[in-house]
């Protein structure tokens, strides 16, 4: 019989866009998931990009992380027999240690234009997706320029979208800043 190639894992904790309470470690969980041997479970720090990586022949672990920080996670699940892998979701959160009144929203994500890709002369709408564990998003600030970091400021929206004008033979970077209700904000990677 052939080998099986394995099955993503499902995540369970910590919950999807949600805050966590834990202090000195955080406790990850998903379950098993079939045909697989091993999990490499991807951490990366939202703010720094810095990413941590563990394997683990079991379905939880537990990670020393800084507080005060938004994260996000995902499981590989591995099959030693086809050396095949499978992802699973990337699971968001927001490591407070305590019980914060409010947190900065998680950084926004490019939706539309993918960062590195080409697109027409005239205008385009610049789409992107963000979330917040308080869900108090009050505004996004969107910045375009052919210079990298951006520092053009074209407008502010409550929407996760907005059109602009560009010209042909330009590389453009663009980032979105996210305001919450109390002034917290958070950048956006940039994007090109």
């Amino acid at each position: 019989r052939a080998p099986v190639d394995p099955a993503a894992a499902n995540l369970s904790k910590p919950a999807n866009n949600t805050q966590c309470l834990e202090v000195d470690k955080v406790k990850f969980e998903w379950n098993k998931s079939d045909n697989t041997d091993t999990y490499t479970i991807t951490i990366i720090d939202l703010i720094s990009s810095a990413t941590v990586t563990q394997n683990t022949s079991t379905n939880t672990v537990e990670i020393t992380l800084t507080k005060g920080k938004p994260y996000s996670w995902q499981i590989t699940s591995k099959n030693k027999s086809t050396s095949k892998t499978a992802k699973s979701e990337v699971w968001k959160f927001y490591l407070s240690g305590a019980a914060d009144s409010n947190h900065a929203p998680f950084p926004a994500e490019a939706i539309s234009p993918q960062s590195g890709t080409t697109v027409n002369a005239g205008s385009i709408t610049v789409e992107w997706e963000a979330s917040d564990v308080d869900n108090d998003i009050a505004s996004y600030t969107l910045w375009v320029d052919t210079v990298n970091p951006p520092i053009t400021e074209v407008g502010d929206t409550s929407n996760t979208n907005l059109g602009i004008t560009v010209a042909s033979g330009q590389v453009y970077y663009w980032k979105v800043v996210t305001t919450d209700q109390v002034g917290n904000t958070s950048d956006s990677q940039i994007f090109e």
